[in-house]
């Protein structure tokens, strides 16, 4: 049984890597690995007023979460990234709880594919769990 998720789209991510489920937990891990980080210069970017770093790590979020079929958060940070480029950092720190919000329950949902497809596999690879 295929579980539900919300906010993303692992069949993004396994057509990404063509079906190949050991590519799929490879490139899940790797979410996990770079995407926190991004999300945390994107953080101090915003309380530190640097419009051109919100402008970056918005647009490499928007890519990165697209890969995981993250329709939702994609957005968010695409409207961050625009705003950005209007220097509207007022807009974008309204925005901000509800990003964070939206990433966190993003990543939460890796993680639990990654567990979920994991299993399925027969995998006991911890390696692919990011941790």
């Amino acid at each position: 049984m295929k579980p539900p998720y919300k906010y993303i789209d692992p069949a993004v991510l396994l057509e990404a890597a063509s079906q190949d489920m050991e590519t799929f937990l490879e490139l899940s891990a790797t979410f996990l690995e770079i995407a926190p980080p991004m999300f945390e210069r994107l953080q101090t970017a915003i309380r530190i007023h640097d419009i051109p770093a919100v402008t970056l790590e918005s647009h490499s979020l928007k890519s990165t979460v697209a890969l995981v079929g993250a329709v939702e958060v994609a957005d968010a940070f695409g409207r961050i990234e625009a705003l950005s480029r209007n220097s509207a950092l007022q807009e974008i720190r309204t925005l901000q709880e509800q990003l964070a919000e939206l990433y966190a329950a993003t990543e939460h949902e890796v993680r639990s594919s990654i567990e979920h497809f994991r299993n399925q596999t027969g995998s006991a690879d911890g390696a692919t769990t990011g941790n």
